[in-house]
């Protein structure tokens, strides 16, 4: 099957999330720190996340399938805390020292497809900073 073919296959299936090669999977990873629900970032799609974070502490968002990303847009900036590129494959929230409760971030992600094409998805994450797990 061609990769093209693939391709077009794979984002027929699309209806909750997405399983073709250029999708970016996102994950908290190990980090003890917050709760990242599984991201699939496709070209063109808008996604919605929950993230949970630890008062005090830092969350780290790794697209490890995403590829070397081109600067991001933030297009909403969280009030209570602070969101920022951490390197070429992952992203970081910290909230304000002290804070508990609700805070929101929207972010444009722009990279390159395996063809080399440019592309382009938006994230919305709401996020909960609590006391504990």
């Amino acid at each position: 099957m061609s990769r093209t073919s693939l391709l077009i296959f794979c984002l027929s299936l699309l209806v909750l999330s997405v399983s073709a090669a250029d999708v970016a999977e996102a994950r908290g990873g190990f980090n003890p720190n917050c709760r990242v629900p599984r991201i699939s970032l496709c070209p063109g799609c808008t996604v919605v996340a929950k993230i949970i974070v630890l008062q005090d502490h830092e969350c780290r968002i790794h697209y490890g399938s995403l590829g070397p990303m081109r600067p991001q847009t933030i297009l909403v900036s969280p009030k209570r805390g602070k969101y920022w590129a951490d390197n070429e494959t992952s992203t970081a929230y910290s909230p304000h020292k002290g804070f508990l409760g609700a805070d929101y971030f929207e972010t444009r992600f722009s990279y390159e497809l395996m063809n080399g094409s440019p592309a382009s998805a938006v994230l919305k994450a709401s996020v909960e900073v609590v006391p504990h797990f």
